[in-house]
């Protein structure tokens, strides 16, 4: 606690122990014990420098004998006179009102456990506020009994020790700079730069990420690199990025499976490190979606490992880079109503039956919109809780809203800094004994260090037991990334999608997903981007999917915005879909940079944000040669596209465990299963059942009646933020990951090429299938897939049963059938009975759904009824 060694005597003290009333010496001068509180203050300035001490004074006009009385407050000031210590006035605070004490002590009761009391309270007045200028000079006055030099002095030295205080945002808690792991922590020599051993080790991996590429090819590659290099060394972060990569060669080590998810996989470098599988410049990915130079803080990569062995990963990590450097991220939970009604009906000594019977009685909202629930709510008011006597429990329970309620482990979040990070942030232990900043998510980023997510995926989990299966029962040994065992344009694998036979695979198992791969027909790994893209509340909302699929199949033809816009709609079908397509329409037209262009992305994300926007582009438009009507059209696509876009890097990052997972189920599906059943990554057995399963199906597969929910209405298999995802997330009470995160970070367009050439799109024609939307029919009359149904990418409508299970619906009278054109669904046809007799016009044409998507079932329209309101992990 002294000074170190050889420190100048004359500065500042780096801390200063202020003696309360409830201090030692505080106590024993309460006591009367005058020669003892000089004793132990005479100790204090002993372990203490000279400036490093002194006497707090609290006034806080108790009755006299206790702590902060005028007696007691009088002769601190006198003891600290006595022994030349300086001596401060202070008000001891607790809260901000003099009102708030109630709310105080029922926290503190909640925080012991106890019934509110007054042989339990901490004070004896009403004070502990944050008392103004005038009050505090006024108790400086009667402190020193009205003695105007010694009450100056007093505040004069309150002033003067607050200002000693006060800290600098940027050297003293580091805010504004970026804390990294030291380059000698990563195994760089002293003296090298971190920049050159990351484009040396990107440069190195060229060869073996692009082993056939011919010489243009190459060309592109390392221009790419070179144009994001330079934006790495711009932002100062070759350290973030070889930090990132230690990591996942960590878990990579240990034979845990990981893969990059987010906007990170837009960035080349990112794919060159092995952080991320997937290939930006096969998928056309920006850059600046991810990083850029305009945007002055730490991107985000998340990594997705197996949820089984994530608690091993963070003792990895906190083994490699030391506690003094590694840390998990809190967060914390703030009280909501349910929670204050049972703290206060607690403090308050109200029957344990009676507070629960309250809270459940009340909504999932705010505590401090109780009464205006009761106000509404008719089903509260008939329970009395409008009465009167209930006020006062009321007035306190919304008093609490928003306060701290407990800190929590996060689920996912990896702090990594310098050897300095705990002198700038508090750390404790987690439940699981993980040290656990107080700081969360927004806070350690503000901060500067480097936040990384660690998301523990049960299909990870699934794929690893399934590859180890495969091993040790043929002996063969399966690298999934490994594109010259699985090769991402297998053409079974994709016939195996279009059959929406997918349960069990990584996000297409949803019966809406089921509908919409049967519909959309994927051929190519970037038809899984895209379809995934597709499956997000915005797209349905928006009605996207409906004029995507049209224009893919030739049902229309392809209308884009501008001529000019062209190249950025053609993989689309001329429908914005990617935050990525918005960068490259706002740099077209206003000829601003992609990474200028991503600024303007994420300015309108706020109606404000908008109106500023509008302001700008069209004017900017109107330059570029762009008539009223064209921005009119333009503007509108931007607008709307705010409220529903996704991000294409993320949903690339998605598509490859989705393409994995269906690789193992159309080659392995043995092995595949064992691994779904034993990790449970999604639709579980318990949650499926059949009486006469379809024998070529996941065990899944032959569900209920009901049919596949569509677009507009996908299975409820998201969950609600901080609980833990049914999905993916882990089953222990270790971090999980819950649902997924779009980062708003940014990536950069380079010169693109197309390591492989996509399967062609096989359209729908009289000469290649049924008639669009015509289901082939068996021999006995029922619906059911003809064998031409992959090559056209049309799967007939089909309840969630397989063909021949009870109930099964037939595509002719589906709702699908009839919805939208005014005609009311039929009931559902029973096993084995023939389809009536229909126009072909009626059974699956184009315009015969209504909204985005083909209808859902008007039987159990609850178990589908809310569309994702975060990506499904």
């Amino acid at each position: 606690m002294g000074r170190p060694e050889g420190e100048d005597a004359a500065a500042p003290a780096r801390l200063v122990v202020l003696l309360g009333p409830d201090s030692d010496v505080g106590r024993a001068v309460l006591a009367g014990q005058r020669e003892h509180a000089r004793d132990l203050l005479a100790r204090w300035r002993t372990l203490l420098p000279r400036d490093g001490l002194a006497l707090e004074v609290v006034l806080h006009g108790g009755p006299d004998g206790t702590p902060g009385c005028r007696s007691h407050a009088a002769h601190l000031l006198g003891l600290a006179d006595a022994a030349g210590v300086p001596a401060v006035l202070s008000a001891a605070v607790r809260h901000a009102e003099p009102g708030q004490v109630r709310t105080v002590d029922v926290l503190d009761a909640a925080r012991r456990l106890v019934v509110l009391d007054s042989r339990h309270l901490d004070r004896v007045t009403d004070a502990g506020h944050l008392a103004g200028t005038d009050v505090m000079r006024a108790r400086a006055l009667e402190v020193t009994s009205g003695d105007t030099a010694r009450a100056d002095r007093l505040l004069v030295m309150t002033a003067r020790l607050a200002a000693e205080c006060t800290q600098d945002a940027r050297d003293d808690l580091g805010i504004g700079a970026v804390h990294l792991p030291e380059p000698e922590v990563l195994g760089i020599e002293p003296g090298t730069d971190p920049m050159d051993v990351l484009a040396q080790r990107c440069r190195a991996a060229v060869d073996r990420r692009y082993p056939g590429a011919t010489d243009t090819e190459r060309r592109a590659v390392l221009d790419r690199l070179d144009s994001e290099l330079t934006v790495i060394r711009s932002l100062g972060y070759p350290t973030y990025f070889l930090t990132v990569a230690e990591v996942t060669d960590l878990i990579r080590a240990r034979g845990v499976r990981v893969a990059a998810r987010g906007s990170g996989a837009g960035s080349l470098v990112n794919h060159l490190l092995g952080i991320s599988g997937v290939d930006p410049i096969r998928h056309r990915l920006l850059m600046e979606r991810f990083c850029s130079p305009l945007r002055a803080e730490l991107p985000d990569i998340d990594v997705d490992v197996e949820s089984a062995r994530r608690t091993e990963i963070y003792e990895a990590v906190l083994e490699r880079f030391g506690g003094e450097r590694v840390t998990c991220v809190s967060m914390m939970d703030t009280y909501k109503v349910r929670h204050a009604v049972r703290d206060v009906g607690a403090a308050l000594g109200m029957p344990p039956v009676e507070v629960d019977e309250i809270a459940k009685a009340f909504p999932h909202i705010r505590a401090r919109d109780a009464r205006h629930a009761i106000a509404d709510l008719p089903e509260l008011r008939s329970r009395g809780l409008d009465s009167p006597r209930l006020a006062q429990f009321f007035d306190l329970v919304e008093a609490l809203d928003g306060l701290p309620r407990h800190i929590a482990l996060h689920p996912c979040g990896v702090v990594l800094s310098n050897a300095g990070m705990l002198d700038r942030t508090p750390v404790e232990a987690s439940w699981l004994g993980f040290p656990m900043s107080q700081f969360d998510k927004d806070d350690v980023e503000t901060l500067g260090f480097l936040k990384l997510d660690v998301l523990g995926i049960r299909m990870q989990s699934s794929m690893a037991h399934a590859v180890a299966e495969v091993e040790r029962v043929s002996g063969e040994r399966i690298d999934l990334d490994d594109e010259r065992q699985v090769p991402l344009d297998d053409p079974d694998t994709f016939e195996l999608i279009r059959t929406t036979r997918t349960l069990g695979m990584f996000q297409i198992e949803s019966p809406g997903q089921r509908e919409l791969v049967g519909k959309l027909g994927p051929t190519a790994f970037d038809d899984l981007i895209v379809d995934i893209s597709l499956f997000r509340p915005g797209p349905v909302k928006s009605d996207m999917i409906t004029p995507f699929l049209e224009s893919r199949h030739g049902w229309r033809e392809t209308r884009y915005l501008h001529p000019s816009l062209v190249p950025a709609l053609a993989e689309t079908e001329g429908v914005v879909v990617f935050h990525e397509q918005v960068l490259l329409i706002v740099a077209e037209t206003t000829g601003v940079s992609l990474a200028q262009a991503d600024e303007v992305r994420r300015s309108m994300g706020t109606p404000h944000g908008q109106q500023e926007v509008e302001a700008w582009w069209r004017p900017a438009a109107q330059a570029r040669g762009y008539a009223a009507e064209d921005r009119d059209r333009i503007w509108e696509v931007l607008r709307s596209f705010a409220s529903f876009g996704f991000c294409k890097a993320h949903a690339a990052a998605f598509a490859l465990p989705t393409y994995h997972s269906a690789w193992l189920k159309t080659h392995h599906p043995a092995a595949f299963l064992s691994g779904i059943l034993t990790h449970d990554p999604g639709c579980t057995p318990s949650a499926c059942s059949s009486t006469t399963p379809d024998p070529s199906a996941s065990p899944c597969s032959a569900s209920t009646s009901t049919p596949p929910a569509t677009p507009t209405a996908p299975s409820r298999s998201t969950t609600a933020p901080g609980r833990t995802a049914p999905r993916d997330g882990s089953r222990t009470r270790s971090p999980t990951a819950s649902g997924s995160r779009s980062p708003t970070s940014r990536a950069s367009a380079r010169p693109r090429w197309p390591a492989s050439s996509p399967a062609s799109r096989t359209p729908t024609s009289a000469t290649s299938g049924p008639v669009p939307g015509s289901a082939a029919r068996s021999p006995s009359g029922s619906c059911s897939p003809g064998p031409s149904t992959p090559s056209t990418g049309w799967a007939p409508a089909r309840s969630g049963a397989a063909a021949g299970s009870p109930a099964a619906t037939c595509c002719c009278t589906s709702p699908s059938s009839t919805a939208g054109t005014g005609g009311a669904a039929a009931p559902a046809r029973a096993a084995g009975a023939p389809c009536p007799p229909r126009p072909p016009a009626r059974c699956r044409t184009p315009g015969s759904t209504s909204g985005s998507g083909p209808p859902r079932s008007p039987r159990r329209p609850a178990r589908s009824s809310r569309p994702p309101s975060s990506p499904p992990s």
